[in-house]
């Protein structure tokens, strides 16, 4: 535990903040680093205090407080203007966001120029994830090689510039195989739909046929539009099931290296990661 000169009465007041967070009720725990704050603001633990406040916010699924909270150490220097960006974006990051998160830690470095450190290495190595999260596997690998070296580096920019060659389905082929009933769900892996979709589409047909031989024409109009609503439903889920199978894909090979690898690191370099594969 940290020991503050000139303050020992200020051990105890951070570390039970320190356990609360480590509890996961980070809810208290704001309230004590906050306390922390207001006894002991000049204590040399007061940075650790205040970057504890916003984290905690964060991992409490209060992605927004957290933004405004580090958005307020923004003003207090020059220094938590820069930091402030990083933490965002980490934050965005966790919250899901990952889009957003891109953009604020490429500020970030931006700022820093070409200045090493951990901070910028941590940035780099967020953005990567950040990138990766969108598909963008090339643009990921290049963040995760221009990171200071790491265990692990090689293989998980590797694993990044192999994005491209994840299985993929065409929604446009999806779409065209699909003037044929069913072709569309069989090409996307889904054959008891094809199936369905090629039955139900000949019934409609076959009774549309024959209400039209019968001349009954009321009848005729209400299966024409049932079939036209059903043949463009068939088409439709098929685009949207190859668009699904992508997603699936790239969502199962991001999960494998989360299992793997610590994609949100809270500090540098990053550690293995603790919750469970799956």
């Amino acid at each position: 535990m940290l020991v503050l000169a000139g303050a020992p009465e200020a051990d105890p007041q951070l570390g039970f903040a320190r356990a609360l967070h480590a509890e996961g009720d980070y809810y208290r725990a704001i309230g004590e680093y906050k306390r922390f704050l207001y006894l002991y603001p000049d204590s040399p633990a007061a940075q650790e205090a205040r970057l504890a406040i916003g984290r905690a916010y964060v991992h409490g699924g209060q992605g927004e407080a957290a933004e405004e909270y580090f958005l307020t150490l923004a003003e207090l220097s020059p220094e938590w203007r820069s930091r402030a960006r990083l933490e965002i974006g980490w934050a965005r990051y966790l919250g899901g966001r990952s889009e957003a998160a891109a953009l604020s830690l490429r500020a970030f470095l931006r700022e820093q120029g070409a200045q090493p450190g951990a901070d910028v290495d941590r940035a780099r190595y967020l953005l990567g994830w950040a990138l990766l999260s969108e598909g963008r596997g090339e643009q990921a690998a290049e963040a995760f090689a221009s990171v200071t070296p790491f265990p692990e580096q090689g293989r998980l920019t590797e694993s990044a510039r192999s994005w491209g060659t994840l299985p993929r389905k065409s929604p446009v082929v999806a779409g065209l195989l699909s003037v044929v009933p069913g072709a569309g769900h069989l090409y996307i892996g889904e054959p008891v739909v094809a199936l369905g979709a090629l039955a139900w589409n000949g019934l409609f047909s076959f009774a549309l046929y024959e209400s039209i031989r019968r001349d009954q024409i009321g009848v005729a109009v209400l299966l024409g539009a049932l079939e036209l609503l059903w043949y463009s439903g068939t088409i439709f889920g098929a685009i949207s099931g190859a668009q699904k199978y992508n997603r699936d894909v790239r969502q199962e090979a991001l999960d494998s290296l989360r299992a793997r690898y610590d994609d949100r690191p809270e500090d540098w370099p990053p550690r293995p990661p603790t919750r469970p594969e799956g």
